[in-house]
Parts: structure tokens; C-alpha cells; sequence
């Protein structure tokens, strides 16, 4: 393997001993990291489905017993914690629980409901930072102008409009138009219904503080999805390999699957691009076919969906995806990791270079003082 590499998985810890660690470690494990989600039992259980907070401290108690037992290992623990509306206030103590059991890094991510009884369960936004500051600084003038964007919806249709409605609606016509130029995805239904996110952004920031203070490292997605960033299973040269030997390129199109988010049931239909009882990985990864798909990932030349106005269409509803509206074979557009919501292990390593830099929640400020072209007057 390259110098560079590592070999690691995500568990439960269900099976997790002494023995067994001891095992894992000689055999040159990089990294283990564990699922939690709680520090209650009785909110753990629910959230996974019967799992139990005691083997989690039991697999964390036998990790560390194990790495005693073969001094100079460089085995990483670490722990995953999905974000949902009913744990997100544990955060910050699910840190301190872990910090004092031996872990050093824990990966946050939002959580993809595949059901519909799971679909409240979100609390990532769903207008990106760039159109909340473009919407509100445009939002501003024209209160000052005495026009009300939040009514244009309910006189664009209007066939006979009087002279105020005329002036709302080429307003908005025209803060769209300049959304366009500033390549800024703009919903103006998401924007004028609001999506409020500072609950979330609150617990986050107060989850860094007690990751410092514990000396643990935290990798939080995004509280609003990210634009125009390319998918990091791809960048990094990733290729999932399912239980049969099928290979795709993502955890997106890893499997056939319905999800729920942004008010909507999605189908995802598997993407295959060969198959290792059939032929080798190189002949797989080398294919004319899974060549072209990886470089048009990597060309980010998709749109971001969920801030179209006519989101979602007909061309990402489909489950057999064929094209987007600009033409792009590849579904990125519409993946919420693509979007920077959900991350994995073996992923955060990159994340950082989009969480700081473009429309994470420490990177807000940026956008808070640029005019976007709005007009001195109407």
C-alpha cells in the first residue's frame, strides 16, 4: 500500500473485546471509530435501533487495554455521532464522555432519514450562506423602497397588476437576475419562508469550545449546504466496493435507496460501473465509463438543486437519473454530501479545506458585507 495509506472501519462495538482489539492492532489497524450518539441509554437504544450504550463503553474500555498491551501502536479511536433534532443538545457532552474513554477524533454528520417518520429529524438548512446575505441585503432595500418581497408570490400571477405590483415583482425579477451573475443559487420561496439554523450553529460552536478544552478533534458538517465543491469520495480517489464486489464511485449511488429531505421523498438508484468477480479493480477504475464519470464529477460543473426556484424537477426525481437541467450525467446537484451536510470516516480529513473557506458556520462573515448589485434605488 502507499505510504499515505491507512486501513480503518466504522463498528458498533457489539463484538469488540480485549482479545479481539489485541488482534486487530497486531494485524496494523490505522483506525476504529465508533458509533455514538447519545450518552443516555434510553435515547441511544432509540436512536440505534436497540443498540446499547454499555457495549460502546465496553469496546472503548477494551481498545484502550489493548493499545496498552502493544506499546508504540499508532491505532486512531475515534467516534461518529449523527445529528438529529432529538440528541443534538448532547453533543457537547457526548465530547467530554468520549474525551475521558480514550478518544481523539469524533466526526459529526446530519442524518439521512430513509424513512418519513424520520424526515423532522433534520436540522441543516436549506439556503446556502451566500443566498441568506445576497437575500437579506436585497430584502433590506427594499423595505426601504416600502416593497415587500414576501408578497410576490401572491401577485406574479396576477394578470392585471397595479403600478406597486409591477415594481415588486421586476425587483425580484431583477434580484434574481443578479443571483445569476453572481453564480449564487437563489429558492425565493426557501428565502422568504426562512430556514433559522442559530439553534444549531449555538450547539456547534459550544461543541468546539469543549473539544478544545478537552484536547478532542471535532469535524462538524455544514449547518447550510454548501455550493460548488467537488464530492471528496471522488477527489480522493475513493471507489466503494459493496458486499457482491459491485464497485461504485460514491456514497451517494452506493445502492439503491428512498430518502426523505427538504420536504420531499428521493429514490437513488445504485451506480455500478463493474464488478471484481468478473474483473480487476485497475481494469474496473480504468474504464472509459468510470473515467468520464469522476472527471465530470471533478469538472463541479452541475447545478445546486435545492436552490433552484422550480426545485425539485422531473430531471432529479427520476430514479433512473439520466441528465440534469445543464446537461450533466452525474447526480451530484442533488447528494447532501456533495452539499457538505454528511461525512464519513476516512472524508474529514478534507473536510476542513470547505467548512472553513466557503459556507460553513465560521465562515459567515464574509458574506456580510458585500452589496451583491442591489440597486441604490428601485
Amino acid at each position: 500500500m502507499p505510504a499515505q495509506s491507512w486501513v480503518g472501519f466504522q463498528t458498533n462495538g457489539h463484538l469488540l473485546d480485549t482479545a479481539r482489539s489485541s488482534s486487530l492492532i497486531a494485524a496494523g489497524l490505522d483506525r476504529i471509530f465508533l458509533s455514538v450518539d447519545s450518552t443516555s441509554p434510553e435515547l441511544f437504544k432509540a436512536v440505534r435501533g436497540g443498540g446499547s450504550l454499555g457495549h460502546i463503553e465496553r469496546a472503548l474500555t477494551a481498545l484502550a487495554q489493548a493499545k496498552k498491551e502493544h506499546p508504540g501502536n499508532t491505532l486512531e479511536v475515534g467516534a461518529e455521532f449523527v445529528v438529529m433534532r432529538d440528541n443534538i443538545a448532547e453533543l457537547p457532552a457526548i465530547i467530554a464522555w468520549l474525551a475521558k474513554r480514550g478518544v481523539s477524533r469524533l466526526v459529526v454528520s446530519h442524518v439521512l432519514p430513509f424513512s418519513s417518520a424520520l424526515a423532522n429529524q433534520t436540522v441543516f438548512g436549506i439556503n446556502t450562506n451566500s443566498a441568506k446575505y445576497f437575500y437579506k441585503a436585497w430584502s433590506d432595500r427594499a423595505r426601504q423602497e416600502g416593497i415587500d418581497i414576501t408578497q410576490y408570490f401572491n401577485v406574479l400571477w396576477k394578470y392585471h397588476k397595479t403600478p406597486q405590483e409591477l415594481t415588486l415583482v421586476r425587483f425580484v425579477q431583477r434580484m434574481v437576475s443578479q443571483a445569476l451573475e453572481n453564480d449564487i443559487p437563489l429558492h425565493v420561496a426557501n428565502l422568504t419562508d426562512g430556514d433559522d439554523v442559530g439553534p444549531v450553529e449555538a450547539v456547534f460552536r459550544k461543541a468546539e469550545a469543549v473539544a478544545g478544552a478537552v484536547g478532542l478533534r471535532l469535524l462538524l458538517p455544514s449547518v447550510r449546504p454548501v455550493n460548488g465543491h467537488a464530492c471528496l469520495g471522488v477527489k480522493q480517489g475513493g471507489a466503494f466496493i459493496a458486499w457482491d464486489g459491485k464497485v461504485s464511485p460514491c456514497h451517494f449511488l452506493w445502492r439503491s435507496f428512498n430518502c426523505y429531505f427538504y420536504g420531499r421523498e428521493k429514490q437513488v438508484a445504485h451506480k455500478v460501473f463493474g464488478d471484481l468477480s468478473q474483473d480487476s479493480l485497475s481494469e474496473i477504475w480504468n474504464s472509459s465509463k468510470y473515467k468520464a464519470f469522476r472527471a465530470d464529477v471533478m469538472q463541479k460543473r452541475y447545478p445546486h438543486c435545492p436552490g433552484c426556484n422550480v426545485y425539485p424537477c422531473e430531471d432529479i426525481n427520476s430514479i433512473d437519473f439520466e441528465y440534469d437541467c445543464y446537461g450533466e450525467t452525474v447526480p451530484c446537484g442533488d447528494c447532501l454530501w456533495n452539499m457538505g451536510l454528511l461525512q464519513c470516516m476516512g472524508q474529514e480529513d478534507e473536510f476542513g479545506e470547505f467548512h472553513d473557506c466557503c459556507d460553513g458556520i465560521q465562515s459567515v462573515d464574509k458574506f456580510k458585507h458585500t452589496d451583491f448589485g442591489v440597486p441604490a434605488q428601485v
